[in-house]
């Protein structure tokens, strides 16, 4: 019998099993299959053509060759169909392989720490990140006699700047002179005095009695330092236009009331800001003074505006401190004295001092109660975190 060379592979095996005649060429019968082959053989066709493209290629490691002049046509078959089943079942476990489900591990839970590695990103937050939110937690809400009560140091202060200005005036008109205020000015100092120890009597402690006189020391050394410096300061814009001097003083004044300090709790010196202001009125009080005429005049006006820019803020703070009647009834008589010292000047800035006052005093403490409404303050875990210092003593 001629053995004719074989080719060992899937779609030779294949054809040669569907086609009956090429297996009579051969000279054996068709290879029948077990139940097991066919149904290897079914679920191989549903394997992918890589799978089977490798298992067509490897007839060469299962012990003969391409060509075997030595082996019989049913030696081929018989092992050309163990080859098939084996490379089906290969097939079949790949394919059930493939399509196992993948077990996903559950992650673990998020915690709000920066300082460790977790399976999230950097910004992630969790649903328990609003929870956290508290809206208007700081909000103040305000009473309106409190508020009216609390404006009343800006009403003075206004006050003041309106009395001080009329009283240049005067001196510059001619209607008052220097002498006169000097007076006017010293006496109203006194006074002062005497009457914040009469309501300090019960209070005042050896600390505040050696202040008290560290604070007129200073303001005589400064009283003789202007006294000797009059005529200078008296010259000292000859150069300038009066027009320039006006808008000055009026950006300098403008500046003390902004920077003034409103608050009741500094009465032995002057703090940042309101060394802001205390500078801003001394630079308008000498260009006002640099507009005199005698050196009297000059020395006069700037001891008073070194008392009233300096000396009486203290002293209303400290009433604004004790009594809130006191403080109300200062503001009542610093707007009723600043309105009549100017009726005389100019009517039109006395009404507008009266409806400022009134408006600063009465009609912004309703404005701040009803603004107060749409103010939406949040707070949440985007904050920064404030440490708790704990400190041991031993």
């Amino acid at each position: 019998m001629k053995i004719m060379p074989t080719r060992i592979g899937v779609p030779f095996l294949s054809r040669r099993r569907d086609n009956p005649s090429d297996s009579a060429a051969l000279g054996s019968s068709p290879t029948r299959l077990s139940p097991l082959s066919h149904s290897l053989d079914e679920a191989a066709e549903g394997s992918s053509p890589a799978v089977l493209k490798k298992s067509s290629a490897s007839p060469a490691r299962t012990g003969f060759s391409r060509f075997s002049p030595h082996r019989s046509a049913g030696d081929v078959d018989a092992t050309s169909g163990l080859y098939l089943a084996t490379s089906r079942a290969a097939a079949i476990a790949a394919t059930v392989t493939s399509t196992r489900p993948t077990v996903v591990q559950p992650r673990r839970p998020w915690r709000k720490l920066l300082y460790i590695k977790q399976e999230y990103p950097d910004d992630y937050v969790d649903d328990t990140f609003l929870m956290e939110l508290q809206k208007n937690a700081n909000v103040r809400m305000y009473d309106y006699s409190t508020v009216v009560i609390q404006t009343t140091v800006i009403t003075q202060h206004l006050s003041s700047i309106m009395i001080f200005i009329s009283v240049f005036i005067n001196l510059y008109r001619g209607s008052l002179t220097g002498k006169t205020l000097v007076w006017c000015s010293s006496i109203s100092t006194v006074l002062g005095f005497v009457f914040w120890d009469i309501l300090n009597m019960y209070l005042r402690t050896p600390e505040q009695r050696i202040v008290r006189l560290n604070l007129i020391k200073g303001a005589m050394l400064f009283a003789l330092l202007l006294f000797g410096l009059s005529p200078i300061l008296r010259t000292l814009t000859e150069d300038t236009s009066r027009d320039t001097i006006w808008a000055m003083t009026v950006i300098f004044f403008g500046v003390n009331l902004a920077f003034h300090d409103y608050s009741t709790g500094n009465l032995t010196n002057i703090r940042f800001p309101g060394s802001v202001s205390l500078n801003a009125a001394v630079l308008a009080s000498v260009l006002l003074a640099s507009q005199l005429n005698n050196n009297l005049s000059v020395f006069a006006f700037l001891s008073f505006a070194l008392k009233w820019f300096a000396l009486f803020p203290i002293f209303r703070r400290y009433l604004k401190r004790i009594s809130d009647a006191a403080s109300m009834a200062t503001t009542m008589v610093l707007a009723l004295m600043a309105t009549a010292l100017f009726m005389y000047i100019n009517k039109a800035v006395a009404l507008l001092h009266i409806f400022s006052s009134l408006f600063i005093t009465f009609v912004c403490p309703l404005w701040l109660i009803w603004v107060q409404r749409y103010k939406n303050e949040i707070h949440g875990p985007w904050d920064e975190a404030r440490p708790i210092v704990h400190r041991y003593f031993h």
